[in-house]
């Protein structure tokens, strides 16, 4: 890439980081690595009502408002939890007709390829943090991840 194909491309991030409210994104493409973050928005007012599921704020550094996400059964799994470093689309298999690259009760050895976000077109290895047995995976083939969202447990 040439330095101004990768300045345009911060400056898409850095609007595109803005309007979700979503305080960090990164993106590696060629030989190319471009991470970005805002100052992560400060800790949720408690609701109003206890029967309200979410709280709503602004965040200050993006501008933009941002919902708390509301406690998941993630939450309570232990063992290590494997989350998303990037929002995208969630893949199993490196390809739609190969088996996928782990399954529950699985074990894995640190750096073991876990899944795949696709971001941008482009294809990011989600790797074990540690070793052990894989617990619970918690997303499927095609669903969109958060960043941070726990998609895998490794115990």
């Amino acid at each position: 890439m040439e330095l101004n194909e990768i300045k345009q491309t911060a400056l898409e991030l850095m609007e595109a980081l803005k309007a979700s409210g979503l305080y960090e994104v990164s993106v590696q493409a060629e030989d190319v690595k471009i991470k970005i973050q805002a100052k992560p928005p400060a800790a949720p007012a408690a609701p109003a009502a206890p029967a309200a599921p979410v709280a709503v704020q602004a965040s200050p550094a993006a501008g933009a408002v941002q919902e708390a996400p509301a406690a998941s059964p993630a939450d309570e799994l232990p063992g290590t939890k494997v989350t998303a470093p990037l929002v995208g689309t969630f893949y199993a298999a490196p390809a739609p007709d190969e088996p996928p690259y782990i399954e529950a009760g699985q074990t894995v050895r640190k750096g073991d390829t876990l899944f795949i976000i696709e971001a941008m077109k482009v294809m990011n290895e989600i790797e074990a943090p540690c070793d052990g047995t894989v617990s619970r995976i918690l997303a499927q083939s095609g669903d969109m991840v958060e960043y941070g969202q726990t998609l895998a447990v490794i115990v």
